[in-house]
Parts: structure tokens; sequence; C-alpha cells
């Protein structure tokens, strides 16, 4: 089983792009209709024999959905240069796998969305490359960024659909697919 995670503030281009592209044993969760606290910092979870985060709120739900699926799929609209906010603290939750290595071997994967064209967007998909990579070392996920979609070139931003013929974003789905699935 998969894990589709959907770091999108509302459920529309991030959200409908990955239901296009999850199996239907996959499971797709959508960040905004959860409840998950910032991180406190406290490093308890680096201490605790379990290795398990103080804060009971949703983020618990998500750890159990993580440790069941093969694979990650993230997907974040771009706001002021990096991933969401919500999708950025999801994130920071992470920090009870650093002492337990429960990632390790697991492949993590994202893809973007952003309102500018490809090429005003490569510095920030190069920081996103990198910061996920650099987190790699103490949380030991494989990662791959899989694609950075571009809706800079539409009046509606919110719309993939017209952003890309869809020949081209079906070509696009199917190249997708068959990373997932390598």
């Amino acid at each position: 089983m998969n894990l589709y995670i959907c770091g999108s503030n509302r459920k529309h281009n991030s959200y409908n792009f990955l239901k296009r592209i999850k199996e239907d044993d996959d499971t797709l969760i959508s960040l905004d209709e959860l409840n998950i606290k910032n991180c406190l910092g406290c490093n308890a979870c680096q201490i605790n024999e379990a290795n398990s985060c103080v804060l009971n709120d949703d983020m618990q739900k998500v750890y159990e959905l993580i440790e069941k699926s093969d694979k990650i799929i993230i997907m974040s609209p771009i706001y002021m240069n990096f991933i969401t906010g919500i999708l950025k603290n999801v994130i920071d939750r992470f920090n009870p796998y650093c002492a337990s290595e429960k990632l390790k071997g697991k492949k993590i994967m994202l893809l973007t969305v952003g309102q500018m064209g490809e090429e005003d967007q490569k510095e920030v998909v190069d920081t996103l490359d990198s910061y996920f990579k650099g987190i790699t070392e103490f949380l030991y996920f494989d990662f791959e960024y899989l694609y950075n979609f571009s809706s800079g070139d539409i009046i509606d931003v919110d719309d993939i659909n017209k952003t890309y013929d869809q020949e081209k974003l079906d070509e696009i789905i199917e190249n997708i697919k068959k990373k997932i699935n390598e």
C-alpha cells in the first residue's frame, strides 16, 4: 500500500491529481482535514522508549499510515517558494523517526505545483530537492522529486487541466505512475 499525502490547504489541484494517480488499494489523506499541532521541539520522542511523540492529535493516524505504507507520495502547492506550512508542520513532526529509523528504506516522492513558469521555478525546485535530500541523512528514507507542475501560463492557476493539454497531462501521469511503481 502506498500513502498519498495532499499538502494543500484545500482540496483542489493537488488533491484531485493524487486521486487520479493512486491505485484502489492506496490511501489518500488531505492535511487540510487533520488537526496536527506544531512540533514542540522537546525531543521527548528521541528519549522515550517507544520513540513516540508526546502530542496527541491526528498525527498519530499519519504515523500509523506511514509505517504501514511501502511508499509515500506527497504533493504540495508552492507557497512563498516552499512547501505549504501544513506540510512543513507534518515534516517537522517526523522527528520521532530520527531515533527509531522506522523510515529506513522507505521511498518518499514529491510532486509540486506552482504559479510561475517552469524556468522561473527552477531555483525553488532545487531548494526543495536539497531540503528533502538533506533530511534523508537523519530520517533515513530514500527521496525522489517526481515532477513540478507549472501553472504560470494560464489565467486560472487553480486548474492543472487548463495548463496542460490532455494528451500531455496523460503522458505525465503515466510517467509518474511508472516511477512510483518501479
